[in-house]
């Protein structure tokens, strides 16, 4: 038997997440940006428009993600009836843990279309196993969302399938398991905009705002936001010669991505120590960034860079910025759920 042909480009049913949530608005960018009318959000992701008018009021001011497509004439008039229908090739539920009660709902006729679910949350566990769901006796028999559709993950560590099992067994065990294996991987993306053509001239070391404070409190740069607009901020940033960054609430992180596509060499605290699956992917120390332990050894290792060794530590950066597109994502995403899609 042939190679299953991969199936054409679909008709997509995007569940909004509520809020700002990067991993799924980057992913919603980069379908849209492939797609067009053929995916529709719903709710409408008001911030991820340009008529947007309020964008500085929202987490992290805004900046990179949001206020970005034009609007389409889509229309929204009983999405949901379409759905149970089968008026979608896929199914997208963008954040599983704010919008498991329209997972729940839909549920009888998910076997009409592909479903794809998303899981951006900070924590290692998996839909529905963690225990804050633990503790609620009506919601420890919710429906399984990884056996009714493609489950995404972006912070999947060792720990992920032990909260599969409810912490009773080691994670060298539960990781042998097919729940394991039925997981994907999944990480941020940055639209193809936001990436320099090549490396701008750069006038400083660091960027007004690092996040690590114990390097922070060495130079003179702040943890705390620095900027009221983005143009600002990409101004400082792609003056700057190295860009720090580390493991926040979870390991992945929009700056990351920020950083590299400014032309700035990332400095990654502890990169070394985060787990194999789990996003950011693709980054490999001395190869396109520098990972550190600490302040020390951070600066021994900025001094001891030739401008051989920080040019091409620049220019992999910067590949690695132009690999982790909006519009690569959801080719990528596309291509694992079984359709064809040109870039």
């Amino acid at each position: 038997m042939g190679l299953a042909r991969p199936l054409a480009a679909p008709s997509v049913l995007f569940l909004t997440a509520n809020t700002e949530d990067y991993l799924s608005d980057a992913l919603f960018h980069g379908l849209r940006m492939l797609l067009g009318e053929r995916v529709v959000d719903f709710p409408k992701k008001e911030i991820s428009y340009r008529a947007y008018p309020r964008l500085n009021e929202i987490y992290g001011h805004g900046f990179t993600l949001y206020g970005l497509l034009d609007d389409l004439p889509l229309d929204r008039t009983l999405v949901l009836d379409r759905a149970r229908a089968g008026g979608y090739d896929l199914i997208v539920f963008a954040d599983i843990w704010r919008y498991f009660g329209a997972f729940v709902e839909l549920l009888p006729s998910l076997g009409l279309s592909r479903v794809a679910i998303l899981d951006g949350a900070d924590h290692p566990a998996p839909y529905p196993y963690a225990p804050a769901l633990w503790r609620v006796r009506g919601w420890r028999n919710l429906p399984r969302a990884h056996t009714r559709g493609t489950y995404f993950k972006r912070e999947l560590t060792p720990r992920t399938a032990r909260y599969r099992y409810f912490m009773l067994v080691p994670a060298s065990l539960a990781n042998r398991f097919s729940f394991a294996r039925a997981l994907r991987p999944i990480a941020f993306s940055i639209p193809e905009e936001k990436i320099v053509d090549e490396p701008p001239p750069k006038t400083k070391q660091f960027p007004k705002h690092v996040v690590d404070s114990e390097v922070a409190s060495r130079i003179d740069a702040t943890g705390e936001y620095a900027f009221e607009h983005e143009d600002d901020y990409y101004d400082d940033l792609r003056a700057s010669r190295f860009g720090i960054t580390t493991r926040r609430a979870g390991w992945d992180c929009l700056r990351h991505y920020e950083l590299a596509a400014s032309g700035c060499v990332l400095c990654f605290r502890d990169l070394d120590r985060k787990p194999p699956r789990c996003a950011p992917h693709g980054l490999e120390a001395g190869r396109n960034c520098l990972n550190y332990r600490d302040a020390d050894e951070l600066f021994r290792k900025i001094d001891a860079l030739t401008e051989e060794e920080y040019a091409g530590l620049q220019a992999a950066a910067l590949d690695w910025a132009r690999e982790n597109t909006t519009r690569r994502r959801a080719q990528e995403f596309l291509q694992t759920l079984g359709f064809a899609v040109a870039a």
